[in-house]
């Protein structure tokens, strides 16, 4: 009971231990043994306490052996008096026998500990905190229950979501290998804040960090400042993409007419992206937009001579046949089938109607294992591709053409694939061989 509830009060705590008398003696011993720490090191000057005992006291405190990536050891007098040592692990799984609940700091009164893992001095999203918190305005003998309605909880709160938030932003531009480890472990819980506290918005915004069309690797990271100090002039929104995989993302059709207008999409690959995007309409003013949105309001680009010159292969009446049969072909499955204004090399792309739900929600449902069915979409086909022009001379040269409706197919099927929406890509297979073998069929 000393050693949880008392061992850092400013007195010693003796315990008499009475032995009994030895062999050949009528009296016995009695021993009186300090069982008190006392040096309660959240409560002294930061230049008075060494490397060691910081990380000695976040071991004995956490039984995480390996060290911290961030400490933030900080006192306050107003609005309300309080002193906190609070600690950032290295790794989110460090506990190995902790439950989802077993979280939360230590609150002590007076140097006396009134709870563990008390929940309330940190906002969930914030659970992979540790540390303790004293406080002098919370009386010894209070109750647990008058403790989480007491006002002082939720203006030391405030104080601790600040301070983080301020620890963390210069760590983001101290060091920024120890931060990109910081947001490879943790940032995910950053984005369950923003997707379900709205006051996280403001604070946390700027410690998000994404992969983009620009970054060199897996790893290179930008923050959303980053990316708006980068937009083109007269760019006025930020562009997103959602997918599972940045490799799979970088050769997306979406990307195309941003890749050859040099502008910059970020990539969104964790499943909280979706969640978060709830919470995350703009940033700074700046409305964020889903590059496979049907509604977005682009220039069209430039085209090239030789792009010019392939469009025309495809003569109007063929074209609007072709985009007849694809119609004819998928049925129900599509929303619409159209020529694509913005595809430069890719056969087609899946964008989403203007009026349906939003892509995020869809991704939501699907994560959630609620009842999903795959969205319909607009199918937008590109007149200049070789592979749609192959496919229009076979639909001109013999409109009863047996591989005219497989190839229509394998094409929808393989952009479910791209945008990771197939209910079950080997459903393919068997098409993809009857493809393969009318291609290797040899005829004089």
């Amino acid at each position: 009971m000393v050693k949880t509830h008392s061992d850092f009060v400013a007195f010693p705590i003796y315990l008499k231990e009475e032995k009994p008398p030895a062999e050949g003696e009528t009296e016995g011993t009695t021993e009186w043994n300090q069982i008190n720490e006392q040096t309660a090191i959240w409560r002294q000057s930061p230049r008075e306490v060494d490397e060691e005992k910081y990380q000695s006291f976040y071991r004995q405190t956490t039984m995480d052996f390996g060290d911290p990536l961030l400490r933030i050891h900080t006192s306050a007098d107003a609005p309300v008096q309080f002193y906190a040592l609070l600690f950032v692990p290295s790794k989110k799984d460090y506990k190995l026998f902790g439950t989802k609940e077993d979280y939360g700091l230590k609150l002590y009164s007076r140097k006396v500990l009134i709870q563990e893992n008390f929940k309330d001095l940190l906002p969930k999203y914030l659970r992979f905190i540790e540390g303790v918190v004293d406080s002098e305005d919370i009386p010894l003998n209070v109750s647990r229950e008058m403790v989480q309605a007491t006002p002082v909880i939720e203006k030391i709160k405030g104080v601790l979501v600040r301070r983080l938030v301020s620890q963390l932003s210069d760590l983001a531009d101290d060091d920024a290998d120890k931060y990109r480890t910081f947001w490879t472990e943790f940032g995910g819980f950053i984005k369950e804040g923003i997707a379900t506290d709205p006051d996280t918005k403001g604070k946390f915004t700027d410690l998000l960090r994404f992969q983009s069309s620009r970054s060199e690797n897996i790893d290179d990271l930008i923050s959303l400042a980053e990316y708006t100090d980068r937009m083109k002039p007269d760019q006025s929104e930020i562009y997103y993409i959602i997918g599972d995989d940045y490799n799979v993302l970088s050769r997306s059709p979406h990307l195309e007419y941003f890749k050859k207008q040099e502008i910059e999409v970020l990539y969104l690959t964790d499943p909280l992206d979706s969640f978060m995007l709830i919470g995350l309409a703009d940033y700074n003013g700046k409305p964020l937009k889903n590059v496979d949105d049907a509604g977005l309001d682009l220039p069209e680009a430039e085209k090239s001579k030789e792009e010019k010159e392939a469009e025309k292969a495809i003569p109007s009446d063929e074209f609007e046949a072709l985009i007849a049969r694809f119609k004819d072909s998928l049925g129900d499955r599509v929303e619409d089938v159209r020529e694509s204004k913005i595809l430069t090399d890719s056969p087609c792309r899946l964008v989403n109607p203007s009026d349906a739900m939003n892509i995020n929600m869809q991704r939501v449902q699907r994560l959630l294992g609620n009842d999903y069915e795959i969205p319909k979409k607009i199918l937008e086909i590109n007149r200049g591709n070789t592979l749609i022009q192959n496919l229009s001379v076979r639909l001109a040269a013999n409109a009863d053409d047996a591989l005219i409706n497989p190839l229509i197919e394998q094409l929808f099927e393989s952009e479910l694939v791209t945008e990771g929406i197939h209910p079950n890509p080997a459903d393919m297979i068997p098409r993809i061989y009857q493809l393969m073998q009318a291609a290797t069929r040899f005829d004089e």
